[in-house]
């Protein structure tokens, strides 16, 4: 019995497909359910002790807490902000967490799981995408270092918002082709499968917003499929229905969102003050950095930095880049060299399936690309979650292309395969470094590299925030104390939160007087200056006790009896204190209901 199409890439009403003997197929088959198991083991081991949780993952967790607790009313209309914006995205991501906090449990955990999930099923995606140019084993291939690839798999492990973008990516893009392929089965509802996942996908980051969809309108306009005007309808209906909420809640603040939209993409094109020619520059080094890390894993590779001068560009290299520039220049070669074999390739093929595949790549190269020019003095690695399957694919296009070329193509072949184990390895051998380096956090405090995945300072994990909780926690029942506390931004709202899941009397150190009940601590960094962060507190208190969590050092202090302004503080009980009251309205579904004029929920700092 042959297996499904889907397996393939193929329909199986296509004449180009070949016959493949039942054994080489169930071969083929295991092999990849081989490789989602390894994608797998990597996504979820350790996941529940080594979560990342910070500022953005406790703000989130706030909002949906609230839907956990209170029911899906209380689910907000818009999402989160992008980052240096006042614009707000749309709610999905949100949702996303509700459902997984539903069904794992309304804990940090809980609403992340979700997120390996997708991330698993993305490798699947990927598979079946490539599929549609690559013979299968070539596919399986390149599919095995997408799966074991560190970037892919570190933000395959934590919640925040851009992590799910490569699975509804993949999921739009490999629909959106078989909607356009020859002979196509069921085209107008692999076309709408592809709306839905482009269209949700912009809820999760501002340059997916621009991004996904402005290559699905590229490549529509350019391959001019002809559906059923049903179709096209319901299409719409699907970008509005996304949409609802986002609709409703511009109704009830007067398009203020809308507004913000616009102050967006104008902010964001206005302030960068290079040239194009020092962008441009800029991005291409940017990608061929980041093809490095995606494709390798390895986070030292480093480069020139061009800046205008008197005459023309002026190139400068630190001591980071004269160690870490042949690796980045290597990458670069092999990145140009993978956009000329995209085009190269594109320019023989005659299959139209295999160059719609190559249409959709060099679109999905291309728009990003111009998109991430004003923005290429600000670079942050989770762009890349936009167009994280094109190293791949461009890897895999210069090996077919090297291989169509050479004379001795066993050889060229016998490469492919030696350099897919190779990198293949480095993930590996990174990510037991990384893992390595979690499992101490909590216990010591290990010293970590230059981080080009997560531009994580410290190794910080739930386990070890949970022990510092746990330790507070005993000592405010002891004493009967509250908790003033103070930490890093990033650190502190977690903290903060997690402290108020286990029911601990909390304000911040400094901040709402001196009392002589309360047990004052400030959490910092082992390896930072530790003397230079108490030293703002030694006029009022003094330090009594020094506690290392790891990566994380408690200091514990006592207030000077001149400096105590009362015996006890007094918390009320008046409901939630908003952060950011400047924010713009945000409203929750029962509060667009009863049609309230609350500016809604916590607007905390959001980085996005």
């Amino acid at each position: 019995m042959p297996l499904p199409s889907c397996f393939t890439g193929y329909s199986t009403t296509m004449s180009e497909e070949k016959k493949v003997p039942e054994k080489r197929r169930v071969g083929l088959l295991i092999a990849l359910v081989l490789v989602l198991a390894l994608g797998a083991f990597l996504r979820f081991y350790q996941f529940p002790n080594w979560l990342h949780f910070e500022l953005d993952q406790s703000r989130d967790a706030r909002v949906v807490d609230g839907a956990l607790t209170g029911g899906p009313g209380e689910l907000t209309l818009l999402g989160m902000k992008a980052g240096g914006t006042s614009l707000r995205l749309g709610p999905g991501f949100y949702y996303l967490q509700y459902v997984s906090g539903l069904v794992f449990g309304a804990t940090p955990v809980g609403v992340a799981t979700f997120v390996p999930i997708l991330s698993v099923i993305s490798i699947f995606l990927f598979y079946l995408l490539i599929r549609r140019y690559f013979p299968e084993k070539q596919a399986i291939g390149f599919t095995l270092l997408f799966s074991v690839s560190a970037f892919l798999t570190m933000y395959g492990r934590f919640a925040w918002n851009p992590n799910p973008i490569p699975f509804f990516a993949l999921l739009g893009f490999y629909s959106l082709l078989r909607s356009v392929e020859p002979e196509a089965r069921h085209a107008g509802g692999w076309f709408l499968l592809s709306i839905f996942a482009i269209g949700f996908s912009t809820h999760l980051h501002f340059l997916a917003f621009l991004a996904l969809p402005s290559i699905t309108v590229a490549f529509l306009l350019i391959r001019r499929p002809r559906f059923p005007v049903k179709v096209w309808i319901a299409a719409v209906g699907i970008g509005i229905l996304l949409y609802i909420p986002v609709i409703l809640n511009e109704f009830s603040t007067g398009g203020a969102n809308s507004q913000a939209f616009v102050r967006a993409v104008t902010e964001k094109s206005s302030k960068e003050e290079h040239s194009l020619a020092a962008k441009f520059v800029k991005d291409v080094s940017e990608h061929g950095l980041g093809f490095l890390v995606v494709v390798s894993g390895y986070e030292g590779g480093d480069f020139f930095t061009f800046k205008n001068g008197l005459d023309g560009f002026q190139a400068e290299c630190d001591s980071g880049c004269r160690h870490g520039w042949p690796f980045a220049a290597a990458s670069m070669l092999v990145f140009l060299s993978g956009a000329v074999s995209l085009v190269y390739l594109g320019w023989r093929e005659r299959s139209r399936r295999k160059s719609d595949f190559l249409l959709l790549v060099g679109l999905w190269l291309l728009i990003p690309f111009v998109l991430f020019l004003p923005l290429a003095y600000g670079f942050a690695p989770r762009f890349f979650l936009v167009t994280v399957p094109v190293p791949f694919i461009l890897l895999a296009l210069l090996s077919d292309a090297v291989i169509r070329v050479s004379p001795w193509k066993k050889i060229a072949v016998g490469v492919m395969v030696l350099g897919i184990a190779f990198l293949t390895g480095t993930n590996l051998f990174y990510l037991w470094q990384r893992f390595g380096q979690l499992g101490l956090a909590s216990y010591e405090p290990v010293k970590s590299p230059t981080d080009r995945i997560l531009k994580e300072r410290a190794r910080v994990t739930l386990e070890q925030q949970t022990h510092i909780v746990q330790y507070l926690k005993e000592r405010s029942d002891e004493s009967g104390y509250p908790v003033y506390m103070w930490s890093e931004p990033e650190h502190r709202r977690a903290l903060k939160y997690l402290m108020e899941k286990r029911d601990i009397q909390n304000d911040v150190i400094g901040l709402a007087g001196v009392y002589e009940e309360g047990i004052y601590v400030i959490i910092l960094r082992s390896k930072s200056d530790l003397e230079d962060g108490a030293k703002k507190y030694r006029a009022n208190y003094e330090i009594v006790a020094k506690r290392q969590f790891g990566t994380l050092t408690m200091i514990e202090f006592r207030p000077k009896p001149e400096a105590i302004q009362a015996k006890r503080q007094i918390f009320t009980q008046s409901g939630k204190v908003k952060d950011n009251p400047s924010a713009l309205p945000r409203y929750t579904w029962s509060e667009w209901w009863n049609r309230r004029n609350d500016t809604g929920n916590d607007d905390s700092e959001d980085d996005q």
